[in-house]
């Protein structure tokens, strides 16, 4: 990696993907570039696939992050079509940081959570609050998506010894 450390942490969703490129400062951290990148139900998968894929591999190579911290998936088993489509929007997410040699790191919501908060059931205003602090934001987030994303990106670099805060 190199002198200026970037991670992009991804929260996957075939509806809204968000996402957020973090790198350390000296103290706390800098956002440099987040979103979400939307499909629309009345397109057909592949469509909505193909519009993640090249949205995310837009902003991959506009910021060319050091790592990309992916959200493990959570299976509700009332929902098995939304797990197997939630699969192939990570498949895609993994085959555009892949054509980058980006490397992967995947972590749990509830892993997440206990690292920014030392719960592993906090709330998303408890996380949105602690993004903020951390990543000294006066203005509010924009999504719950882009908050875990933020999230994602902070646990990345901590866990990889890049980041304390």
């Amino acid at each position: 990696m190199g002198e200026t450390v970037r991670v992009i942490g991804i929260d996957p969703g075939l509806a809204k993907t968000g996402f957020a490129i973090v790198e350390p400062l000296q103290k706390g951290g800098r956002v440099c570039h987040s979103g979400n990148i939307h499909t629309g139900p009345e397109n057909p998968l592949e469509d909505r696939l193909s519009i993640i894929y090249h949205e995310l591999s837009r902003v991959l190579q506009e910021w060319s992050p050091d790592l990309m911290i992916l959200e493990d998936v959570f299976v509700v088993d009332r929902f098995p079509m939304a797990a197997m489509k939630l699969g192939e929007v990570r498949g895609i997410i993994r085959l555009a940081a892949k054509n980058m040699s980006i490397p992967i790191s995947e972590m749990k919501p509830t892993e997440v959570k206990s690292a920014l908060t030392g719960s592993g059931r906090a709330g998303k205003e408890q996380i949105k609050r602690v993004v903020r602090r951390i990543l000294n934001i006066e203005d509010k987030i924009k999504s719950d998506h882009i908050s875990d994303a933020m999230a994602l990106a902070l646990t990345g670099l901590t866990r990889n010894g890049l980041f304390r805060w």
